[in-house]
C-alpha cells in the first residue's frame, strides 16, 4: 500500500480530535513541564563569543557534566510521556489515562531498547552518508506505535514489523516528516518571534525569560504531539488496522 499524504494528515487530525483531552493531559505533565523546567532552571550552554570548535565542545561538555542528572531525568520523563501518548492513540486502545500510565511503565523498557536499537542502526546508516541513515530511521519509525498497539515485548520484533509495514514507503515517509518538520519549525519560530517582540516592547527590550521559555515549551510540545499523531496515522494506513480508513478519517 502506498502512503497517501492527504489521507494521512486527515487521519492524524481525526486521531487528535478523538483523543485530545488525554493527549493534552499527558503532554502537559510529561512533555511541556519538563521542557519548561529545564529551560528555566538549567538553560543552555554558554556559547556566547565562542568561535573555536574546541571551545564550543568544551562548553557543551561542561554543560552536560554540570546538569547530567537533570537532563537525564527530563529526557526519561519526556520519553515516557511520548510513549504513553502512543498508547493513548493506538487503534487497540481501551481504558483510561491511568491505565495507559500503568501500561506505559510495564512496556517502557521495551520502548527504550527499541529506540536505542533504532539510534544504533540509524547511526550505521549515517556513516554511509546522511540520506541512508535518515531513510533507515523512517523505515523504523513505527516501532513505538507497534509496541503500544500490539503489546509487543520484543524490541527487535517491533523493528522488524516496522520495516515490513513501511516497505515501499521509506522515502514517502521521509518526505512527509521532512515537510512537517520544516513547516512546523517555521511556524513555531514565527510564533516565538512574535511573542518575543511583544515581550520586548512591553519590557523595554529587557525580555521576560519565564514567558519566553513558556512559549518555547508550548511550541516544542506541539511539534512532538504532531509527530506522534502522524506516526499513528501512518501506522493505521499502512497496516490496515481499520477496514475503511477513509470513512474513519473523514
Amino acid at each position: 500500500m502506498k502512503l497517501n499524504y492527504m489521507q494521512c494528515w486527515n487521519g492524524a487530525m481525526a486521531i487528535l480530535r478523538n483523543h485530545k483531552e488525554a493527549i493534552l493531559a499527558v503532554a502537559g505533565v510529561f512533555l511541556f513541564l519538563p521542557t519548561l523546567l529545564i529551560a528555566q532552571f538549567v538553560g543552555q550552554p554558554a556559547l556566547e563569543g565562542l568561535t573555536d570548535l574546541n571551545d564550543i565542545a568544551a562548553a557543551y561538555s561542561a554543560y552536560f557534566n554540570e546538569n547530567a542528572l537533570a537532563i537525564l531525568l527530563s529526557n526519561l520523563l519526556m520519553s515516557y510521556g511520548g510513549f504513553v501518548i502512543f498508547l493513548t492513540i493506538a487503534p487497540s486502545h481501551s481504558g483510561t489515562v491511568a491505565d495507559d500510565l500503568g501500561k506505559g511503565l510495564r512496556l517502557f523498557l521495551i520502548f527504550l531498547v527499541a529506540n536505542i536499537l533504532t539510534g544504533f542502526v540509524t547511526g550505521l546508516g549515517l556513516l554511509l552518508f546522511i540520506l541512508p541513515g535518515i531513510y533507515v530511521a523512517c523505515r523504523l519509525v513505527l516501532a513505538p506505535i507497534i509496541i503500544a498497539d500490539q503489546n509487543e515485548r520484543n524490541p527487535l520484533e517491533a523493528l522488524k514489523k516496522s520495516w515490513a509495514h513501511t516497505k515501499g514507503n521509506g522515502f514517502a515517509i521521509l518526505f512527509l516528516i521532512l515537510i512537517i518538520a520544516i513547516v512546523g519549525s517555521i511556524a513555531v519560530s514565527v510564533f516565538e518571534m512574535i511573542i518575543g517582540l511583544i515581550i520586548g516592547l512591553t519590557t523595554g527590550g529587557q525580555g521576560w525569560a519565564l514567558i519566553e521559555n513558556f512559549v518555547a515549551a508550548i511550541g516544542g510540545t506541539a511539534l512532538q504531539i504532531v509527530f506522534a499523531i502522524i506516526i499513528a496515522s501512518i501506522y493505521v494506513q499502512l497496516t490496515g488496522k481499520r477496514t475503511d480508513v477513509e470513512q474513519i478519517f473523514s
